[in-house]
């Protein structure tokens, strides 16, 4: 069963090239996307930018960025957001 919570924590920044890691993750069915680190705001736009390329789902997943906090405050934030379903904490 693959998590429906993902926790990116971008450890070397953003780049198109990690677009396919977007769209894997996306497809994945997930819930939320949560990312912190460097360009965490670039990842959050670039997966927004996907998921209304893939139409309706853009509407079942919510994405979030965390500039400035720790792994401990975006996973907690994540095991707050409301819905069932494992985590997944990625470092990119």
């Amino acid at each position: 069963m693959h998590p429906t919570k993902i926790v990116l924590h971008s450890v070397n920044g953003y780049s198109p090239a990690q677009d396919s890691l977007l769209t894997s993750i996306l497809d994945q069915g997930i819930s939320l996307f949560c990312t912190f680190g460097k360009d965490c705001g670039r990842w959050e736009r670039a997966m927004d930018t996907l998921c209304e390329q893939k139409g309706g789902q853009a509407l079942q997943v919510v994405t979030t960025s965390h500039p400035g906090e720790t792994k401990d405050d975006v996973l907690s934030f994540a095991n707050q957001f409301p819905g069932t379903g494992t985590i997944e904490l990625l470092e990119v």
